[in-house]
């Protein structure tokens, strides 16, 4: 699969980069790296995307202002991608009405989308492209062996794209059952994340607390097998 990350900063990088470390050997990925600050609205894309992309079977856009969310189906159409999957893990950087503007356009194109809030918490979606990511990358997935009430090893099902749920398991071991779950959760906020400290309207509370719940749930989940 060929994967093309639509990126704005040091924080989409590391994803990506995280995705081309540990991914299936067969992935070939790709960034686009598009400028830090754009308008609001978009009048030309032309002004701000290269004249070619790479070719891409799925897009993966990191956005962190509305103009880029705005150029998704542009970028999608410029590298041929048959899946976009569009992380909202910023309300205010893609607001309801411009989510479903996106979607509309996309599936007008015939590509098949998910945008999920946050990327962590991405289980798949209705194409096979979709689904291929979300087996390796998405809601995290843990498997932890324990001697008494201490943890002793946790291995890493599915990572957090971002590479976040590696970064929780690495201190585990050796934590009291009862407190794993927090402790994971904690350690989480630690790591380096796009999701906003903002809260969000239809939430009631932030997407980087919704992040640490998930990360939260999936070591309970793990505990409970």
């Amino acid at each position: 699969m060929r994967i093309l990350f639509s990126v704005q900063g040091r924080y989409g990088e590391r994803t990506a980069e995280n995705v081309r470390a540990n991914g299936p050997a067969g992935w070939e990925v790709a960034v686009l790296k598009l400028p830090a600050r754009l308008p609001m609205v978009i009048d030309d894309p032309e002004d701000f995307l290269p004249a070619a992309l790479p070719a891409a079977d799925l897009l993966v856009s990191l956005h962190e202002t509305p103009g880029a969310a705005e150029m998704i189906p542009d970028m999608a159409k410029r590298c041929g991608a048959k899946a976009v999957i569009a992380a909202v893990d910023d309300r205010a950087v893609c607001p309801p009405g411009l989510e479903n503007q996106v979607r509309k356009r996309l599936a007008a194109m015939g590509i098949a989308c998910a945008f999920p809030r946050p990327f962590c918490g991405f289980d798949g979606g209705p194409d096979r492209l979709l689904s291929e990511f979300a087996a390796k990358f998405g809601r995290p997935k843990f498997r932890i062996e324990r001697d008494g009430d201490l943890v002793t090893s946790v291995e890493v099902l599915r990572d957090a794209p971002c590479g976040s749920a590696k970064f929780v398991a690495s201190i585990l071991n050796g934590v009291r059952l009862p407190e794993a779950a927090d402790t994971g959760a904690l350690r989480h906020h630690h790591h380096p994340c796009l999701a906003s400290m903002e809260i969000d309207p239809d939430l009631q509370d932030t997407i980087m607390h919704l992040s640490g719940y998930i990360v939260r749930a999936a070591i309970r989940s793990a505990l409970k097998d």
